[in-house]
């Protein structure tokens, strides 16, 4: 069984799909300390937008962690999911996916990814008969895809805006 775990698009993460076997449920206790946490981490970046290579953690028990930077806003990505009771799952970027596993990430069907595939729409490799996609193909594909809906979109707005419709 594969869950589907949505990540905030402004952070640059995106959704990832795993084995469910993979995921753990955040209980009610971890939820208020993601919360928590999302709020603390939230107010640092806002407070100090440094580009600093690295990020000194230290806490309860702890004798400090040292992070690199570029894992800072991620890791607040994954705590907002915890803090609205979603579980999540890692990908790596160059992890590559069945075409089954990519088109449930684009929620197409099967046929249809295969039809972008074949009119080199997304990048692939075959190995065998099985054709494997790159997750970063698949998250460019989707970035152009949403683009271009919305431009679509703000050019109806702004014909709408033209000849005084309201909605």
């Amino acid at each position: 069984m594969i869950v589907e775990v949505p990540i905030d698009a402004t952070t640059g993460a995106t959704m990832v799909r795993a084995p469910i076997r993979e995921i753990e449920l955040p209980d009610e206790a971890a939820i208020e300390q993601a919360a928590g946490a999302v709020k603390q981490l939230k107010g640092f970046l806002d407070g100090y937008p440094t580009t600093a290579p690295q990020v000194h953690l230290e806490g309860e028990g702890l004798t400090g962690v040292t992070l690199p930077a570029v894992a800072l806003r991620p890791l607040v990505a994954v705590l907002d999911e915890l803090a609205n009771g979603d579980a999540v799952a890692v990908v790596p970027v160059h992890a590559e996916l069945t075409s089954q596993q990519a088109a449930d990430l684009l929620n197409v069907s099967r046929p249809y990814l295969i039809k972008l595939l074949d009119d080199e729409r997304i990048p692939y490799r075959k190995v065998g008969n099985r054709r494997k996609i790159r997750l970063s193909h698949l998250l460019e594909y989707r970035r152009r895809e949403e683009a271009g809906r919305r431009e679509i979109a703000d050019k109806l707005t702004r014909e709408a805006e033209r000849i005084g419709l309201e909605y």
